[in-house]
């Protein structure tokens, strides 16, 4: 694909994420529908020991854990890279989680693609301490 088709892919992404993110869990099947039926995530909020989802029930399981733990949040993509397979985002992450406590953190999105333009291996950086809660 080209640096522009594989754009296009990640920007889709990014909208999905905002609609889950500004919307409910019900928004979650938007997201998941990018990824390929075998995709991987791999994620900073993972254990050890599931370092590494496969499969669409996988992540959208870890999708709807997103939302329900984040709550009310918005990320801005700052910058982004793109070659002819994947994409790099660059992002920072605010908000308020579900019981209103502000949330504020910032990281790296790693996309893979097929040529179908889906989201084969999706991997999520960041310093998890960030998303310990802060005192209003």
């Amino acid at each position: 694909m080209s640096n522009t088709q594989i754009e296009t892919q990640a920007q889709q992404f990014i909208d999905a994420l905002h609609a889950l993110e500004t919307g409910s869990v019900d928004d979650v099947k938007q997201l998941v529908d990018l990824f390929a039926e075998d995709a991987t995530l791999n994620n900073s909020a993972l254990d050890s020991k599931e370092q590494t989802l496969k499969g669409r029930e996988a992540i959208m399981k870890f999708w709807t854990e997103y939302k329900e733990t984040l709550g009310k949040v918005n990320s801005d993509f700052r910058q982004m890279t793109f070659n002819e397979n994947a994409a790099g985002l660059f992002w920072e992450t605010e908000g308020y989680n579900t019981v209103g406590d502000s949330i504020s953190y910032h990281g790296a999105s790693l996309l893979e693609f097929s040529k179908e333009g889906q989201i084969t291996h999706f991997r999520g950086y960041y310093d998890t301490r960030e998303l310990v809660v802060k005192p209003l």
